[in-house]
């Protein structure tokens, strides 16, 4: 969520902190503590209460959107850099790709210049500290009037099977959050923290954009005057620049600073330079642990999540720990980052057990088949065959491309 302070506050509030307390005990340097009120009785109040998304009109909303889509709007509407609702469009055009490497649309990157222009947006923009009946009026329209579409557009550009589930967490996420955001801009009222208004940059993970990317990166932050920038991808761009289109124009229905938002459409170098410039801004990145440290390198104040050892634990191979590894190992393809890494059972287990296991995985042709079927563990058959090969040791399960 928002980081309270700039790194460089919050090692200057640490040491007067543990100077005063120092002094007070008449000792040495006191051990660091955590500055905020997480595992608090306050932090524990933002829980419970929590709405229930209608997710079977929210599936079946989702598929009349897929059965209805016109492949050619993402070529006639090309993805392209927005700053202050303003489109900038120097960039050559070519060609995005989804998450199998097969094109589906066009993309204009920003020249050196108009990544200038985001530049100086971020470095001069300012704003009002809190935008939260406006930014939660429009969080309630994109969650619903156009729940559907974001559903859709990731289906179609990352081939997620169950994006109505990603919904439904959020809506129920999201609510905890603004309570927690609430707090935050209380205790900035009250002198107790200072929030770090340096532009956050988004760089958006594919499979959980609605969620992470749309309403945790970016809602909350700007919502608490924090303005967003969303980054481009080298594939499946085309459905984060869709909600961020979405995005604009509801804001702008409710009277909101459309400079909260931009997206940079640029290639790697562009966005490094970009991150270069802004020192002082958070980078939001959901990615591997390798990617993290890298960013990291680059670009210190980075707040990453990466994928875990997602380990399963059980005394003996019953069918239902049999069914329960099959469906978390498999879950969007294995493409999720909690699908099951690792199984450790008690009772030993046979090559052939494992083979047994995935014998009946079920297949499918297309997320719009998921969703009709309600699969979220399927195996994608026909033109989405896995885009890399398997290591020496693996197996690919019955039926599988």
């Amino acid at each position: 969520q928002v980081v309270v302070s700039s790194p460089a506050a919050m090692r200057q509030s640490r040491l007067i902190s543990q100077r005063a307390l120092s002094a007070s005990r008449g000792a040495g340097p006191a051990p660091a503590r955590r500055e905020f009120h997480f595992a608090s009785s306050a932090y524990v109040s933002c829980f419970g209460g929590l709405p229930i998304a209608d997710g079977a009109k929210l599936r079946a909303d989702t598929i009349d959107y897929l059965d209805r889509f016109d492949p050619q709007a993402w070529y006639t509407d090309p993805v392209t850099t927005l700053v202050k609702g303003e489109r900038l469009e120097a960039g050559q055009l070519s060609t995005t790709v989804d998450a199998f490497g097969r094109e589906n649309g066009s993309v204009r990157n920003g020249t050196q210049e108009e990544v200038d222009a985001v530049i100086r947006h971020a470095q001069t923009f300012e704003t009002k500290r809190d935008w939260r009946t406006e930014i939660r009026a429009v969080e309630a329209v994109m969650l619903g009037e156009h729940a559907a579409a974001l559903i859709g557009n990731q289906a179609l550009d990352f081939s997620k099977q169950d994006g109505v589930t990603e919904i439904e967490e959020s809506v129920q996420a999201n609510l905890v959050e603004q309570r927690l955001n609430d707090q935050l801009l209380a205790a900035e009222d009250a002198g107790q923290v200072v929030i770090n208004r340096s532009p956050a940059i988004v760089a958006c993970v594919s499979n959980f954009t609605n969620f992470l990317d749309l309403c945790r990166k970016t809602l909350r932050n700007i919502e608490l005057g924090v303005p967003a920038i969303v980054l481009s991808r080298g594939n499946t761009t085309q459905h984060m620049f869709r909600w961020v289109q979405l995005l604009q124009a509801e804001m702008k229905n409710q009277g909101v600073d459309p400079g909260l938002v931009t997206y940079a459409a640029c290639a790697l170098p562009e966005q490094q330079r970009l991150m270069a410039a802004l020192p002082e801004s958070n980078v939001y990145i959901t990615c591997s642990r390798e990617v993290a440290a890298r960013v990291k390198h680059l670009h210190p104040s980075t707040i990453a999540s990466t994928g875990g050892p997602n380990t399963l634990c059980a005394p003996a191979m019953t069918p239902e720990i049999t069914e329960a590894i099959k469906l978390s190992a498999m879950i969007e393809n294995s493409g999720q980052c909690t699908a099951l890494r690792h199984a450790v059972v008690g009772g030993g287990a046979s090559e052939q057990d494992l083979e047994a296991m995935f014998q009946t995985v079920p297949t499918i042709g297309s997320p719009v088949d998921a969703l009709r079927s309600g699969s979220f563990a399927g195996v994608f058959t026909g033109d989405r065959a896995a885009p890399f090969s398997l290591a020496e040791g693996y197996k690919s399960p019955a039926g599988a491309a």
